[in-house]
């Protein structure tokens, strides 16, 4: 009777075990090479046959606003020996 009792516990442990051993845990992934390498620099086109200007900012006109010309005449005029009323004409 004790050697039926010892098959049927073991026959028990291993039906209860054998969940557990089904749920297999994978290791983590490897930590190595996590960060691709960078991508090279695209080339630099300056139009057909590379004879455009080097890129950079473009340089732009001073405006010239109707208070910059008042100004400027009032300027003027003073340098000129002009003052008071005669510099507003």
């Amino acid at each position: 009777m004790s050697s039926l009792l010892r098959i049927l516990l073991a026959g028990g442990c291993l039906l209860v075990a054998a969940p557990a051993l089904a749920q297999f845990i994978p290791p983590p992934p490897e930590l190595e090479n996590r960060i691709p390498a960078p991508l090279p620099q695209p080339p630099i086109i300056n139009g057909p046959y590379q004879q455009g200007p080097p890129p950079g900012v473009a340089e732009t006109k001073p405006l010239m606003t109707h208070s910059d010309r008042v100004v400027r005449c009032q300027h003027q005029g003073a340098a000129n020996g002009l003052h008071g009323r005669r510099l507003s004409t």
